[in-house]
């Protein structure tokens, strides 16, 4: 039935390409328009979904308790001056910076090491304690902290941009920098590296693949035809993007390149296939592609969007929404690819411009890379079928430190790791975190009809004094802290309260005195193990029945990530495992061809997480989805290679003639899709966030180890598979006879 379909497309295709091809386009020309206005979201709520452990208690502090947010401008000065931070003309720099930050919209208060005394020797006289804040002890940094009243501060694009401006007019002394840092700094930062990234990598990969096309077809018009309806699928997966309310985030930003490799893989395999009929004189070249590759990529992309949507099950929200874009990607992509691009190949054909191939043969054999490719997969169905028992060797090797590599593979999910080494706010980030911030945060949510009472307070004194046996913990503070003492009587109490001052009262409890914090101040990493350590301590105290005391904060929240990150990884790849192997059994109908087609797909995520440990690059948000990536891709080339294989051996041809065929014809066009393939994902690397540069890198090498893997693995599993039959077969002939 699906074939009828196809053939049937086919022809309607043959007769109406214009305006099929006129459909893409426009197409194209509405999905780009709305693709423009999808929304960027780097916020920590983006990370997580509602119901999160902590995240109800993170966003009613975030609502209730909004307090103040700060933007710190760091200070340094050159070491090869030998001068100071405090020197004369440093500390007139340092109060024009004061003042002029001081008259921007919203600004609270300014604090700088001008509050230590206006001259070095005031400064130099103060405790090492005092002038912790300020300076760093070597005196080669200064901290200027701008509190901002959360309520009133604009975006973090009109904040940042502002603080920049205005500090750029202030005239600096000679040897010394000026560098803007924060949260807020850090959001903007991401935001216009996802922007710039997401731009630069989709330009990067469509050049890169359209070069690539070019020197591989020797076609002008051969890239045009593949790469028109691939645009097409993620211009509109970016405007349906748009429309579901998915923003663009660390992950999202990706689904777009990767989207290109895709669809430029499926669109390889209908047009070598074309081309192969085409060679032979078949006048239903189109029809017979369509029908045969047509089917194949039905399984294909089934397999890859089963494998990409099971990251939608992710417990990280960011993960989940990656695999549901990356499956309407997907699906967007297979479908442009066969609606779209028999039209235009009978355009090209129309036009006289298919049957036109560019002469490379002097540059390629001057190169030596003429029929690279071709001469590649040759070896390559060589070495398999003619030195299986080396092939076998050379894997078990290479397995070793393979092996040795999984088990260096460590998790990261910190803020810092997302900007290069070098990134001037990363290295400011990073001295303001060793030099002044030597403490870290959480809280306690407290919540009751009304707080002021003398049992919750007495609670509150208790679990301040459970908390602060917990290691690490230096410090917790409370309302009942500003109290002399705890009055009985409830009035009084609410009198006490009401009488410490509005700026104190406002960062602990709410004006309806439903809801108060107390303040965890540790000297150690707020870690899963210590938030777990103070959720043990909260409960140690009986509190009274009407209240509830939670452990609440953005450290907390973000203490579960990797965690979370291994629970993605874990399950995301079983799932998808269980959902591609029911799709090929729908399929193949075959254990053993499953297990051949799943085969280079294992081994391909084994070398590549061994190289990851190789190369030092960590477990993070984009890189654990490699082994559910790899599982959807290998699986395509798997099927290919096998549905190819099986129509050889219908033709008559043995085992090891049909899979050398199969190297040299399904083999090419699984190669030159790699290559493509990995051009899409290597583009990522020109965005400035680390773990997708580190993602593109090992997707790319993934997908080299899966192509090469293929045809090797299933080869060899095929001729072992039938020495092992036809074994079984000669002693179950033996004991006949011998019976």
């Amino acid at each position: 039935m699906i074939q009828r379909i196809l053939d049937r497309w086919a022809q309607i295709s043959k007769r109406y390409y214009l305006l099929i091809i006129v459909i893409a386009l426009v197409i194209a020309s509405m999905s780009f328009i709305s693709a423009k206005e999808t929304e960027i979201d780097t916020s920590a709520f983006g990370y997580f979904y509602p119901d999160t452990k902590y995240m109800e208690e993170v966003r009613f502090i975030h609502s209730e308790f909004p307090g103040t947010t700060t933007v710190l401008i760091l200070i340094e000065v050159d070491r090869v001056n030998a001068r100071t931070v405090i020197e004369e003309d440093m500390l007139i720099m340092t109060e024009d910076l004061v003042e002029a930050v001081s008259d921007i919209a919203g600004v609270k208060s300014v604090t700088s090491v001008l509050e230590l005394g206006r001259t070095k020797e005031e400064i130099l006289s103060q405790s090492l304690e005092l002038r912790s804040p300020y300076i760093n002890d070597e005196l080669r940094y200064s901290l200027i902290t701008v509190e901002l009243d959360a309520t009133e501060v604009p975006g973090s694009t009109e904040l940042v941009e502002t603080f920049h401006k205005t500090t750029e007019k202030v005239n600096l002394v000679r040897g010394s920098s000026v560098t803007l840092t924060g949260d807020r700094v850090w959001h903007y930062a991401w935001d216009n590296a996802i922007r710039a990234g997401l731009s630069n990598s989709l330009i990067a990969g469509f050049i890169a693949i359209f070069i690539l096309l070019f020197l591989l077809f020797k076609s002008p018009t051969a890239p045009f035809v593949i790469l028109i309806p691939v645009v097409t699928a993620v211009l509109a997966s970016f405007g349906l993007m748009h429309f579901i309310k998915i923003p663009l985030n660390f992950l999202t930003s990706m689904f777009g390149v990767v989207t290109l490799g895709l669809g430029v893989d499926y669109s390889i395999h209908l047009i070598h296939r074309y081309h192969e009929e085409a060679a032979r004189g078949n006048e239903k070249a189109l029809n017979k592609a369509c029908m045969v590759i047509g089917r194949n990529t039905l399984v294909t992309s089934l397999t890859t969007m089963a494998a990409f949507s099971s990251l939608a099950l992710a417990p990280l929200r960011m993960v989940a929404e990656y695999g549901i874009m990356s499956f309407i990607a997907i699906s967007f992509s297979a479908l442009s690819v066969f609606l779209f691009i028999p039209s235009l190949l009978m355009l090209e054909e129309r036009i006289g411009w298919g049957s036109r191939k560019l002469d490379f043969s002097r540059v390629a054999h001057a190169l030596g890379t003429e029929r690279l490719i071709p001469r590649t997969m040759e070896r390559v169905a060589d070495f398999a079928l003619k030195r299986s028992v080396v092939a076998i060797i050379i894997i078990a090797l290479t397995l070793i430190p393979i092996f040795a590599g999984m088990g260096m593979i460590t998790s990261r999910s910190d803020n810092e790791f997302w900007l290069p080494e070098g990134d001037p706010l990363k290295d400011a980030w990073m001295v303001v975190d060793e030099e002044f911030c030597k403490y870290e945060y959480s809280s306690i949510l407290v919540q009751s009809d009304d707080i002021r009472t003398p049992e919750i307070m007495g609670a509150m004194e208790k679990i301040e004094e459970s908390v602060m046996d917990v290691p690490g913990v230096v410090e917790v503070t409370g309302i009942n802290n500003f109290l002399s003492e705890i009055h009985t009587d409830k009035k009084k109490l609410e009198m006490q309260i009401t009488a410490i001052t509005e700026d104190e009262r406002e960062s602990f409890v709410t004006d309806d005195y439903t809801a108060s914090l107390i303040i965890i101040k540790t000297d150690t990493e707020i870690d899963e193990k210590l938030v777990q350590e103070i959720d043990d301590a909260i409960l140690f105290v009986e509190t009274p029945g009407d209240a509830t005391f939670r452990h609440a904060g953005f450290s907390t929240l973000f203490s579960q990530m990797e965690g979370m990150t291994e629970e993605s990884r874990t399950k995301t790849t079983l799932i998808s495992l269980a959902l591609v192997f029911a799709i090929l059994f729908s399929f193949f109908r075959s254990l053993v061809r499953i297990m051949l087609a799943f085969a280079p797909v294992l081994f391909a995520i084994i070398y590549a997480f061994g190289t990851m440990g190789l190369l030092g690059i960590p477990f993070t948000p984009p890189t654990i989805m490699i082994g559910t990536i790899l599982i959807g891709l290998g699986t395509d080339y798997s099927v290919h290679f096998l549905s190819r294989y099986r129509e050889e051996k219908e033709k008559g041809f043995d085992t090891r003639a049909a899979l050398h065929i199969t190297t040299l014809t399904v083999g090419v066009a699984i190669m030159t899709a790699t290559l493509t393939t990995m051009f899409g994902f290597l583009a990522l690397t020109t965005m400035s966030l680390v773990p997708v540069q580190d993602f593109g890198k090992i997707a790319a090498v993934g997908l080299i180890y899966a192509a090469f893997f293929t045809p090797i693995i299933v080869s060899l599993g095929i001729i072992v598979y039938e020495r092992v039959i036809r074994s079984g077969s000669r002693l179950l002939d033996g004991l006949r006879r011998g019976a």
